[in-house]
This record gives structure tokens, sequence and C-alpha cells, in this order.
């Protein structure tokens, strides 16, 4: 969403007040608001030297603190027309989505027609309210592992295959990493093995991670790319994997994607993370409330019981990553914390590291080929 100029004076700020004074809004906070939506006039000062006096108006005031939620409350109704069909709309700031699940048996044309429908209710919506939708952000993604359609796309970050492989995002990650590895080793001559690592540990690990959740159910083969750039790396400053884990904590990107999710579901437990992952991921004891779980009393479901299609798919995500959670210990999954939680989980991995466990790479994973 790009354009509201010119609407401000006529619809944003009459709509806001009168909805702020619906919700029993006082009279001295509404004067406040409207006193703050009102125009202004400023000035530029460049090296010393001021603009002529311009008028500023039509305007919300970006670095304000009152901005963000102006907006949401002028742009929150547009979620009446996005559910219109029977979706879910999901809106950050000035973006938009709107997602819906179909039959797998629905015909793609029917399921682009509901989206279109979608599409024109949300427009109707902003011609009444003088707010314009940028052209080149618009599309209709069917995300489906055969039966996908439409371009790769960016969402939060990572960029999504809508057959959900996450070829595209890892490709990605690594044309980035290769350059970053490449310009380390380049300086081997001037740092010892502990400088090199931390150097790959501050310039390269947070590429190879920032996308864990999106790519964490991506095929082994794809995965192993990023496992593979950081052996070749270690390789390169004769270093092995077991060495540099126990002398430098310098653990492989298998294990720290492990340990990373496993985080993530401790903190569904331990009530920390958004609401919609309390949704998506129950507990053990909602679903069946005469079932203890398995290791412990803080046991989530895994959905295992819906699975009717892609068992493949399902056996890599997150969701099977909970039988791995269940059956942890219960003193571990009573930290209070995620960072206590998570060096539980790196000791019980070194610990096989020293025994010389040859799958000590593949610690807490779920997968049945690690």
């Amino acid at each position: 969403m790009s354009d509201i100029s010119g609407a401000f004076d006529k619809v944003f700020k009459p709509y806001l007040l009168a909805k702020l004074q619906g919700h029993g809004v006082g009279p001295d906070v509404l004067n406040f608001l409207d006193a703050y939506l009102a125009p202004r006039t400023g000035q530029v000062c460049v090296q010393g030297v001021l603009s002529e006096i311009m008028s500023i108006c039509n305007s919300v005031y970006q670095g304000t603190v009152l901005g963000p939620p102006l907006w949401n409350s002028f742009f929150a109704d547009v979620a009446v027309p996005a559910k219109s069909t029977g979706g879910e709309e999901g809106m950050f700031a000035d973006d938009l989505n709107v997602f819906q699940q179909f039959d797998q048996r629905t015909p793609l044309n029917e399921v682009k027609n509901v989206l279109e429908k979608c599409r024109d209710r949300v427009h109707t919506w902003g011609k009444a309210n003088r707010v314009s939708f940028d052209a080149a952000k618009k599309h209709f993604i069917v995300l489906h592992p055969s039966a996908g359609s439409g371009p790769a796309f960016k969402l939060l970050g990572p960029l999504i295959d809508t057959d959900l492989r996450m070829h595209s995002c890892i490709d990605q990650i690594m044309s980035k990493a290769r350059a970053k590895i490449t310009a380390i080793l380049r300086m081997r001559g001037f740092y010892d093995a502990a400088q090199l690592i931390n150097q790959f540990k501050t310039h390269v690990w947070s590429l190879l991670e920032m996308d864990a959740g999106a790519i964490f159910h991506a095929a082994s083969s794809l995965l192993e790319k990023l496992d593979d750039a950081q052996n070749r790396f270690l390789r390169t400053i004769d270093i092995t994997p077991e060495h540099a884990f126990l002398e430098y904590n310098f653990a492989p990107p298998k294990l720290r994607r492990n340990i990373a999710m496993l985080g993530m579901l401790h903190k569904r437990v331990l009530g920390k993370c958004h609401p919609s992952f309390e949704r998506l991921l129950p507990w053990f004891t909602d679903r069946f409330p005469e079932g203890r779980g398995h290791g412990h009393n803080k046991a989530l479901y895994g959905h295992w019981c819906e699975v009717t299609a892609h068992p493949a798919l399902f056996n890599r995500s997150i969701f099977c990553l909970i039988s791995v959670y269940n059956n942890l210990p219960q003193h571990v999954v009573d930290a209070s914390c995620i960072s206590d939680f998570q060096n539980y989980l790196t000791q019980v991995a070194r610990t096989r590291c020293q025994q010389n466990d040859e799958a000590w790479t593949s610690s807490f994973c779920s997968r049945a080929v690690a």
C-alpha cells in the first residue's frame, strides 16, 4: 500500500477520530490527536542554510510513536474484504497477505477465481478509502508440493518456492556465504585457526542460519550444502569437525539447526512465543486428555494423526521434531530459559563427540535419514 495523499484530511482523520470516539476515547485525547494530525510547516537545513518554509499535510509523521498505531487503526478494517472469501488476513504495517486453504482436489482455475474475487473486494475497499495498492507487490501464489503455482516470493525475509522445496532460498544463502568464506580464507596467512573460526562465526553463521526456520523442512541433500560449506572451510585450515566443536565450540550447521528449532519449541512451552505458535503447537493432553504424552509432562502434539498426504515433507518438518522434544528428560524441559535448555543439548552432543559417536552431528535429528 503506497498512496493516501489527498485522502488524509477528508478520509483518514475524520474516520479515525470518529472510530476512537465510538470506543469511548475522551475529548482531551481527541483534541490532542486532532492537533497532532493538523497540517504543519517545516524547513530543511543544509550546512546552516534554511530552505523556504513548506507546508506539510496529509501525513502521519515517520519515526513517531503514534505513527504505526494510527495507521493500524485506519487500515484495520481491510480485514473485512480480505476475509470475505473464507481466507485469513495477515497484516504487518502496510503489507497485506491473505491465506486461504483449499481441498487438494480443487482445480487450480477455481482457486484463482476465489483469489481474484478477494483481490477485487480489497481493491473496492481501497477505492472507498483512497488507498492504492502497489501493482509490483500483487501476487497469486498457490503453495503445494506438486501443484504449486506462481513465482518464488519473499515472506519476512526467506525466498519461498511454491513447491516448498526451498531450493531458491538455499541457493541464495550459498551464493552469499561462498563469497564470505572465500574472503576469510584469503586472510589465513595472517590469522591462526581460532581467529579464522571466529571470523566464520561472525560473518558466515548469520547467513547460514538467518532462515533456519524456513529451510528446516528442506530435503537433506539441499541442507547438506550448508554443512559442506563449513566442512570445506575446516579442511582448508586443517581442522577436523570434532576438534573444531570440542576446542572452539564450532558446531556443524546440522546440529545447530536442530538445537535452534528445539529451542523454538521450548519457547512455545514457556509461553514466550507468538500466540499463533500456541495454536499451531497445542499441548498433547489437549488432544489426548487421558495420555501423559512421552518423557515428561510438557509434551506437545505434533499433528501425527492428521497426516494423510506427503508424509516425507511432514517427517522433515518441525512437527516431526516434536517427537524428539517430547522424549527429552523432565529436568531438561523444566529449564526456565532458552539458553539453559540449549546449553544442555549442546553438552549432550559434546559428550557424544568425545565418545567418538559417529552420529554426534545428527544429535536430536528427527529424520529417518540424517
